[in-house]
């Protein structure tokens, strides 16, 4: 057995092959491990899925909970101005007969 802290001890090529091989195994799950920690603060495509549906519910939830609120305010509006409105619903009739005694006088 070659000792492997003797630097000047010569190697074949297939100690060398050898050892390289054996070095980038070493880095290929070195990395691996790396990337496999960096990657779990992500979430997975399925865990997106999920989440996506349940904010397109919720979207869809609050749209129509604003839809109701829109109709309530519309509603409001209308009372109101229907309200306002009563005030010269004989508008016509009193601006005719001001105009026929106006008018009327002056011939």
């Amino acid at each position: 057995m070659v000792d492997s802290t003797d630097m000047t001890t010569p190697v074949t090529r297939g100690e060398l092959r050898e050892e390289l091989a054996q070095l980038e195994q070493r880095l290929e799950q070195n990395l691996e491990q790396k990337l496999d920690q960096k990657l779990a603060h992500f979430a997975t495509k399925a865990e997106l899925e999920i989440w996506g549906g349940a904010l397109a519910a919720r979207f869809t939830e609050l749209s129509a909970e604003l839809a109701r609120h829109a109709q309530a305010i519309h509603e409001a509006a209308t009372r109101q101005i229907a309200a306002l409105d009563d005030k010269y619903t004989d508008l016509p009739k009193r601006v005719t007969r001001l105009e026929g005694r106006v008018f009327s006088r002056r011939r």
